[in-house]
């Protein structure tokens, strides 16, 4: 067994050849910084580890076998060491299957594993290391496909590592790495494939933070594209590395990194830094796992946030993309505009029917506005008309006054503006639940109701003081953290 280059003390994967005098190199794969001394006591420290194994794996006689011992190299194999490795291959795929059968996205990024790459790396040295007493061709494809395994395991875990920290470019290589270690081999075609498109959409990210849009549009279009194929060609087939809602999940994580280049492509023909509109992602992904956590809600919400931030990227460049509501501010929050309507009765001997609509605002960045959804009723104050006299409630004239008044418009370039944080559904269901509260203060008199978002406007506030927000209608926003502290998830 030969070990011919140095590995990493932090993930155990090749380190690149220092130059001469140099006493630290960076690994590629974890970004770690390793002392040159170290990596090399770790590497003999490794290599007398698989001597010992070895050793104990196989008797003397059999060490010293020679290469044209051919048939003794089979028996060996077949007796002492394939019986071994059952559980290391056994082992190792499980692993690997395990981290293709989660998706692999950059957004939203990944939780780290728990689990450390270099036992993976170190068992497919192991293996390597006997792999001249694998002479048949059985044995010879038991044993690469062992390796295969482990090394792609560790390059998975250190890309989910990457990913969870927006570390794109080491990300990539690992990736990059994974993908030369599958063969060309008809058992592992839809593997590779899959991991060509993953590498597409973190070639197409990375050209992103080096600011080159136009390239970062070419290759996350490229990138949707492959996912397209990939599952025509997949079809409902059960292998479980490319299982199809996984990968439809990665499609959808293309498909966002594709309108995410797109705004920041047309920031920076605008002349404005495209790198704004990255770090507005990288900041509201804690916002959008909160509000999964929060709401349950699924993936697929990321897509339509993405598209909003993309035409929004276009109203602050100039471009009438968006709907506006016309008056002054320095901020701009995004309201859905939701229709609801909901049957109730009235009467307490002779109980009739009736139904009600109204047009309902829900401010789109939850968590950080105190009641989200207009309070047109007027749950709140205390003063809530009966059911069949709605249009008395409080902010019933002044929810359909905005939501009338809007106009397709661009968003001066001087100002902040939200992105809506939620998706239209979500917005709906906010809606659906105020209604319900205002149930319990009719006492269950609405017997059906439904909610529908028909529209989103933006509309500019001044700030009144750093914890409230308000619009020259009259319509305020009351926000749970100082506006200080939200910048960063405006653009």
């Amino acid at each position: 067994m030969e070990t011919v280059v140095l590995r990493c003390t932090n993930c155990g994967a090749p380190l690149p050849k220092p130059q001469q005098g140099e006493e630290w190199v960076r690994c590629e794969y974890c970004g770690f910084l390793n002392k040159i001394v170290d990596a090399t006591r770790y590497i003999e420290k490794l290599r007398g580890e698989l001597e010992k194994w070895i050793k104990e794996l196989l008797p003397s006689t059999a060490v010293s076998t020679t290469v044209a011992d051919i048939a003794a190299r089979h028996q060996i194999f077949q007796s002492l060491i394939k019986p071994k490795l059952l559980m290391t291959r056994a082992n190792v795929r499980a692993k690997y299957l395990q981290y293709l059968s989660n998706p692999v996205t950059p957004v939203p990024p990944p939780t780290p594993p728990g689990e450390e790459p270099r036992a993976f790396f170190e068992e497919a040295l192991k293996v390597q290391a006997v792999k001249d007493f694998a002479v048949s061709e059985e044995d010879s494809r038991f044993v690469s496909e062992t390796i295969i395994y482990g090394n792609t395991a560790g390059y998975l875990l250190n890309a989910l590592r990457a990913l969870s920290k927006y570390d794109v470019k080491s990300a990539l290589k690992n990736i990059d790495e994974a993908l030369s270690e599958i063969p060309d081999d008809p058992g592992f075609t839809f593997v590779k494939q899959r991991l060509s498109s993953i590498k597409t959409m973190l070639a197409s990210l990375e050209q992103l933070y080096a600011r080159n849009t136009s390239a970062a549009l070419d290759l996350a279009k490229t990138g949707v594209d492959q996912y397209a194929l990939l599952l025509e060609r997949v079809g409902s087939s059960p292998i479980p590395e490319v299982n199809r809602g996984i990968l439809e999940v990665e499609k959808m994580a293309a498909e966002s990194i594709y309108h995410l280049s797109d705004a920041a492509h047309k920031f920076f023909t605008a002349g404005r830094d495209p790198l704004e509109i990255v770090r507005w992602v990288e900041a509201y992904m804690s916002v959008f796992k909160w509000l999964r956590d929060t709401y349950k809600r699924p993936i697929q919400d990321l897509l339509e946030i993405m598209v909003n931030l993309k035409k929004l990227a276009y109203g602050k460049t100039g471009s009438p993309e968006v709907n506006v509501l016309p008056g002054r501010g320095g901020f701009y929050v995004p309201f859905y505009v939701v229709e609801c309507r909901f049957s109730f009765v009235k009467g307490i001997v002779f109980r009739k029917g009736g139904e009600s609509r109204l047009t309902v605002l829900v401010a789109s960045i939850p968590p950080y506005a105190e009641n989200p959804v207009l309070d047109v009723l007027g749950l709140y104050t205390g003063r809530t008309p009966p059911p069949e006299k709605i249009e008395e409630a409080p902010g019933y004239s002044l929810a359909k006054d905005i939501a009338s008044s809007a106009r397709v418009s661009s968003i001066p370039g001087e100002a902040r503006a939200f992105p809506p944080f939620i998706s239209s559904v979500l917005a709906e269901k906010l809606v659906d639940g105020y209604i319900e509260a205002v149930n319990n203060k009719y006492r269950g008199k609405i017997t059906f109701a439904s909610s529908q978002a028909v529209g989103l406007v933006y509309i500019p506030f001044n700030t009144l003081d750093q914890k409230t927000l308000v619009n020259e209608k009259g319509l305020g926003v009351r926000l749970t953290t100082e506006l200080n502290n939200l910048l960063k998830l405006t653009i």
